[in-house]
């Protein structure tokens, strides 16, 4: 199955510059679509990160997508500069706090949800406002298994993650009829810069375990969810929408 897109098919990906979020943005670009990519940093990421990557498609945005207005306005540029978008991945997250409810402080989870949750409501509120005007649109939210089961010291990560699912779900119910798709996908973990001083901080038995509850009996690629997301994105999964579906090498089963 081969999935193409046309340069006006614009899709945002929030988180892009690296990780999960790099792998979609350089997936989607060889598509053939065009990415708009919205991070808090992205000054200069064209010569370094991006720097093999078809630069008349790939549009990089600096903003805090935990702010509301610095969001609209970033969405007002990208439909200026790259036209009306077709497709959003919610990417970005944070995870500041590996703690119980009681050891979580107010700063950790006043920063998760702001990030993980607001950010996702405030893009998706405006990506939705573009969609409509193209009369089709696709919503993607990576939310995690810690949004659809018990995790261990995961007090305000989870709550995130399982809230996202909930934003998803209505989005569904409310803009289908105007053929606006939305999903989450939920990562078990995925090998990435971002997860390597983690997995690296295990020892040898700490690691087995971590990697026994992935029934398939091993971690995932990046690649295993932009796969997927080129697949939601498509025409290929146009009889579905409102789905939670665990990327996880059966961790939730």
């Amino acid at each position: 199955m081969e999935i193409n897109f046309n340069s006006e098919h614009v899709v945002v990906v929030t988180g892009g510059t690296r990780g999960i979020g790099l792998a979609l943005v350089k997936d989607i670009l060889d598509s053939g679509a065009s990415v708009a990519v919205i991070s808090r940093k992205s000054t200069g990421l064209l010569d370094t990160v991006f720097c093999d990557c078809d630069s008349k498609r790939l549009f990089l945005y600096d903003c805090d997508i935990g702010n509301y207005h610095d969001v609209e306005k970033t969405f007002h540029k990208i439909e200026n500069d790259a036209g009306m978008i077709s497709g959003l991945i919610n990417n970005a997250g944070v995870n500041p706090s590996r703690n119980t409810i009681i050891n979580t402080n107010l700063e950790d989870w006043e920063q998760t949800i702001s990030v993980n949750l607001s950010g996702t409501f405030y893009c998706s509120k405006f990506a939705i406002q573009s969609m409509k005007k193209c009369g089709k649109g696709v919503i993607i939210t990576i939310s995690s298994i810690a949004g659809i089961t018990a995790m261990e010291k995961r007090a305000s990560y989870s709550a995130s993650k399982a809230g996202v699912i909930g934003l998803m779900r209505s989005i569904a119910a409310d803009y289908s009829s105007k053929k606006i798709r939305a999903y989450c996908i939920c990562p078990a973990y995925i090998e990435t810069s971002l997860t390597k001083p983690y997995l690296e901080s295990l020892d040898e038995q700490e690691y087995n375990i971590l990697l026994g509850k992935h029934r398939l009996g091993s971690l995932g690629e990046t690649s295993d969810i932009s796969n997927l997301a080129l697949f939601l994105l498509s025409e290929y999964s146009k009889w579905l929408t409102g789905v939670v579906i665990p990327v996880d090498g059966g961790y939730s089963v």
